[in-house]
C-alpha cells in the first residue's frame, strides 16, 4: 500500500517575493497570509513580498515567513491525504499545523518568539554554522570532538544526507573547520549565513524561556504521525511532541534517520511544500527509488488540484 508524507523546509529556503503569487489569487492561501499579518507584531507580508528593509534574513522574521508560506500553500492544496508529516527544523512547526497539533495563528506566534530567542541568545559573532560536504556523520562527529575545547564547542547539527552534515557551535571553531576542512578529509566546508549556533547544545540557554512561552497555547494530539527531528520517530501524543519541540532547539536534526524511518513505514511519495527544493534533493540522495514532488508556487498548486 503506497503511503505519502508531506514535508516542509526550514531556514535557508526563504526568498523575496515568497507567496506573493498566492496572495489575492488563491482564497485559501490568502486567508492564511492575512491571519499571519494579524497574529504578528511586524509587517510580515511586506517583508515576504518586497522586503524593502532587507530584514527577511533575520531569523525572527525568516521563521514566521517560512511557516506562513508553507501553511498558505498547504491550505490551498486539495486532497493531500497524507499518512505522515515531517519538517526540517523550523519546518517541523508546519507539520504541527498540518496535523492539527497547533492552530496556525498560535504556531506563527511561537516561531516568531523562537526566532527572537535564538537571535538574542548570543551576541553577533559568537556562534555560527557550516555545511561539511563529502564526509559521513561519524567522520564529522570525530572532527568536532577533536576541535572542541573546554570553553568552545562544535557539534553536528543537521544530519541532512550522506555527505552533507551541517555543524554548529562557536564561530572561532567553525572558521577553523572552514579553513582546515579539506586537510581533514572534507570535499568542502561552506559557512552558512546564520547568526547563531542553532541546534547545538549552546542553545540550551533559551530552553526555559521558550518552554514558558509555548505553555500558553493549546497543543492537541496529532491527527496523523509527525516524524520528529530529535529522534526520527512518528509521534501523535501532544505532550511528547511539545517536549520534543523544546529539545529540538539544542539537538541535531536527524533528517537521514527520519527519512529512512518513513520509508520503512511504507512511504514512497514525499511532497515538499514550501519555497525551494532543498529537502527533495536531500531525499533523492538518501533514497533514489521514492517519488518526490515539490509544490512551491501558485502554478504548482493549480497543477496538483487539477490532476488530483
Amino acid at each position: 500500500m503506497s503511503k505519502t508524507a508531506i514535508i516542509f523546509p526550514g531556514q535557508g529556503s526563504q526568498k523575496v517575493g515568497m507567496a506573493n503569487d498566492l496572495y489575492e489569487h488563491n482564497e485559501a492561501a490568502t486567508t492564511i497570509l492575512n491571519q499571519a499579518q494579524n497574529a504578528v507584531d511586524f509587517d510580515i507580508l511586506e517583508t515576504m513580498f518586497t522586503d524593502k528593509e532587507a530584514k527577511l534574513g533575520q531569523t525572527e522574521n525568516t521563521q514566521p515567513a517560512l511557516l506562513t508560506h508553507s501553511s498558505a500553500l498547504l491550505n490551498a492544496l486539495n486532497d493531500l491525504n497524507a499518512d505522515y508529516t515531517m519538517g526540517h527544523s523550523l519546518g517541523e512547526y508546519v507539520s504541527l499545523v498540518a496535523s492539527g497539533v497547533l492552530k496556525f495563528e498560535d504556531a506563527v506566534k511561537i516561531v516568531r518568539k523562537r526566532g527572537q530567542l535564538m537571535a538574542e541568545a548570543f551576541p553577533d559573532g559568537v556562534g555560527s554554522m557550516a555545511a561539511v560536504l563529502g564526509l559521513d556523520y561519524e567522520a564529522v562527529d570525530a572532527i568536532c570532538k577533536q576541535l572542541s575545547t573546554e570553553s568552545e564547542i562544535i557539534e553536528p547539527a543537521n544530519i541532512n544526507s550522506p555527505g552533507q552534515i551541517v555543524v554548529s557551535g562557536h564561530k572561532s571553531l567553525i572558521d577553523q573547520l572552514v579553513e582546515e576542512g579539506k586537510s581533514l578529509g572534507a570535499k568542502r566546508v561552506m559557512p552558512l549565513a546564520v547568526s547563531g549556533p542553532f541546534h547545538s547544545s549552546m542553545m540550551q540557554v533559551i530552553k526555559d524561556d521558550f518552554a514558558d512561552f509555548i505553555d500558553q497555547f493549546e497543543w492537541s494530539d496529532a491527527q496523523f504521525p509527525v516524524v520528529q527531528n530529535v529522534h526520527a520517530q512518528g509521534e501523535t501524543d501532544a505532550n511528547v511532541i511539545k517536549a520534543h519541540m523544546i529539545e529540538q532547539l539544542y539537538s541535531p536534526v536527524q533528517f537521514i534517520d527520519s527519512t529512512e524511518w518513513l520509508i520503512e513505514q511504507g512511504v514512497d511519495h514525499f511532497i515538499e511544500i514550501g519555497p525551494g527544493k532543498v529537502l527533495s534533493g536531500l531525499i533523492r540522495k538518501i533514497n533514489k527509488n521514492v517519488k518526490v514532488t515539490s509544490i512551491q508556487t501558485l502554478e504548482d498548486v493549480k497543477g496538483w488540484n487539477e490532476n488530483d
